[in-house]
């Protein structure tokens, strides 16, 4: 921990991320150890999503909120299947998880989290890479350069997501009977 707090200047951001890798380090090992089914890459995953969350620390105001943990939970999952991704691009070693459930998301992020209309539901039921995009400029604020930056795409990409996003929440909604704007 010593090393990341070198690289934050303000008293107040120290303590903040002190906080914050003391409150959320376990959660995030864990959910890298369940993409990448390695002790050492998960621990590189986290260490990797600790320095995100350094550069993006601003948009953290409440450490012990659902939209933190949300937040966090984000950016250690995609740091993971990034990770995964280049191991295996440089077949580094054999294929980790052959099983397509490997990306699927569980309700850890969400269990108490209250649903207050069919749109939340719905984009909880979108698909991982349109999900996170949705969270992260709907729920976080973050303009598409910044989530761009944060998940490692480019910004064009983030605009195709959260476009393709809006049309597949547009028939997830459609099948749960909800009525639909154009």
């Amino acid at each position: 921990m010593i090393l990341f707090l070198s690289l934050i200047d303000d008293e107040y951001e120290k303590i903040k991320f002190k906080e914050i890798y003391t409150t959320y380090k376990k959660m995030m090992f864990y959910i890298a150890q369940k993409i990448l089914k390695d002790e050492h890459n998960a621990h590189d995953a986290v260490q990797e999503s600790f320095l995100k969350i350094i550069r993006n620390i601003d948009k953290i105001n409440d450490i012990n909120s659902l939209k933190t943990k949300g937040f966090i939970c984000i950016i250690v999952k995609n740091t993971s299947i990034d990770l995964y991704r280049r191991l295996k691009r440089k077949n580094e070693r054999e294929v980790l998880y052959e099983d397509a459930s490997l990306f699927e998301t569980e309700s850890y992020e969400y269990n108490d989290y209250e649903m207050e209309n069919e749109i939340e539901m719905g984009i909880l039921k979108l698909p991982e890479k349109y999900k996170s995009v949705f969270l992260l400029k709907y729920s976080q604020g973050l303009s598409n350069k910044e989530i761009g930056n944060l998940l490692d795409i480019k910004e064009s990409t983030v605009r195709i997501r959260i476009l393709r996003g809006k049309e597949k929440l547009k028939e997830i909604l459609e099948q749960m009977g909800v009525a639909v704007n154009e």
